[in-house]
């Protein structure tokens, strides 16, 4: 079984296609763990793919964005490192799109207490 990162290369090839639609994320699924319980190894592809694609489909940031939430509130807190992988995902393609900017409320909204840092980052991202 190829792994996720691997299927990053075959999806977004270069200078072809560097988009995730419906037959890719069909793909991408036959790829995750049964049950749905992802390995942090497992979100970072999947953070990867959707930093570097220019689209995505509707039902990849369906199934990321919830992913991606449960593993950097598993703690309570998003760490530098985590901040780190946010700013990378959010400035790294096109520019902060709709679906990341619902995404960073949503976040924002289910932290305990964002630390000054995170706030800094969200209110940086909301004002792009």
């Amino acid at each position: 079984m190829r792994s996720l990162r691997e299927l990053k290369s075959h999806i977004l090839r270069d200078g072809e296609d560097a988009r995730i639609d419906d037959a890719d994320w069909a793909l991408i699924r036959k790829h995750l763990p049964a049950g749905g319980r992802l390995a942090p190894d497992d979100v970072m592809a999947l953070l990867e793919l959707r930093t570097e694609a220019r689209a995505v489909c509707a039902d990849f940031d369906a199934f990321f964005f919830p992913a991606l939430k449960a593993f950097l509130l598993a703690d309570g807190q998003v760490s530098l490192t985590e901040q780190f992988h946010l700013l990378r995902m959010l400035y790294g393609g096109v520019g902060i799109d709709a679906a990341e900017r619902k995404f960073l409320q949503e976040l924002r909204a289910e932290l305990p207490q964002p630390d000054p840092q995170f706030e800094q980052l969200f209110q940086t991202a909301m004002s792009d």
